[in-house]
């Protein structure tokens, strides 16, 4: 069986487009666990309608006791499933079962992976595809420096049960890019994975709340301080921590600390320097980007973000 875990808030206008493709797996043992995160809309009513049509064994529902985040609610179906097989799905986005479908038999032909994972494609609302956007997931190398790669989607990968077991629960202590830190222990811990050149879902942008954002929220951004801190220290645990990989970490902390710098908050900006600095402490180049960026004041910040998101 394959369990897809699903948290939500607040998209009750998304379940439906969400939930309806999976029922597509008439042939394949499947249920879905929906985790609400304590929404305020029409949540619980329209998981009832999905419920009476389909199946309460298909679909099931939890409720956490209090707004907790997404990761809270994928540690919760985590608990739940019953499955042999685990995939992530979030409820705005949409998966192709035909694709789902080709990373689960190759799962099932190679019995030495822990996991696969296939292609993810950005689109609107109305799931057109975003003009000029590749999709999201590729294959890698098995080197440290990848170890900090984005190289699948939240819902790209097909996940054994032994697999999670051995990578655990997702970060309780991060509130943005908790993907990319799961995806690190993954690589470090989970075992052998694959890529599949198949497309297994569409990820929806649109105007709602979404775990990811471009604008800028202290509370995401000290959360990729915690993620980058987290892969660093799982790296060396698992004696898969080099240089280039600390080099990697720094840069991307550079990029953060000149985006507190750019909103004004200049104490923040040094702390992450200083992070930056102590995470490719071998590396003088970075550290002397970390003391001239430290100088540079708040319009230059703004300045280089910007050419930053340009680039």
């Amino acid at each position: 069986m394959i369990s897809f875990i699903c948290p939500t808030f607040n998209r009750a206008s998304f379940l439906k487009s969400c939930v309806e493709p999976v029922v597509k797996f008439t042939d394949l043992p499947f249920e879905v666990l929906i985790v609400d995160d304590c929404s305020t809309d029409s949540t619980s009513e329209v998981l009832k309608l999905l419920q009476a049509v389909h199946g309460f064994e298909k679909i099931r529902h939890f409720r956490l006791e209090k707004n907790s985040g997404a990761q809270v609610a994928r540690n919760c179906g985590i608990a739940e499933a019953r499955g042999d097989f685990f995939m992530f799905v979030d409820s705005d986005d949409v998966v192709v079962p035909d694709g789902v479908f080709q990373v689960l038999e190759h799962l099932h032909n190679k019995s030495e992976l822990d996991y696969a994972y296939g292609k993810v494609l950005m689109t609107d609302e109305a799931l057109h595809p975003l003009p000029g956007k590749a999709p999201v997931g590729a294959a890698f190398e098995n080197v440290p420096l990848e170890v900090a790669g984005y190289h699948w989607h939240t819902m790209g990968p097909i996940y054994r049960r032994s697999c999670i077991e051995k990578v655990g629960l997702w970060n309780l202590e991060l509130s943005g890019s908790q993907d990319w830190e799961y995806q690190a222990r993954v690589k470090l811990f989970g075992g052998r994975g694959e890529f599949v050149d198949a497309l297994v879902g569409y990820w929806r942008q649109h105007t709602g709340g979404r775990v990811g954002t471009r604008s800028f929220r202290p509370d995401y951004v000290r959360s990729v301080m915690k993620a980058c801190d987290s892969i660093h220290q799982h790296a060396k645990r698992a004696g898969k921590c080099d240089d280039f990989l600390e080099r990697r970490l720094a840069k991307k902390l550079i990029v953060h600390a000149i985006e507190w710098g750019a909103n004004g908050f200049r104490r923040e900006k040094r702390e992450c320097l200083w992070q930056a600095a102590e995470t490719a402490r071998p590396d003088a180049l970075v550290k002397l980007a970390a003391m001239v960026f430290a100088m540079f004041p708040t319009p230059l910040d703004r300045l280089l973000l910007k050419k930053i998101y340009q680039a």
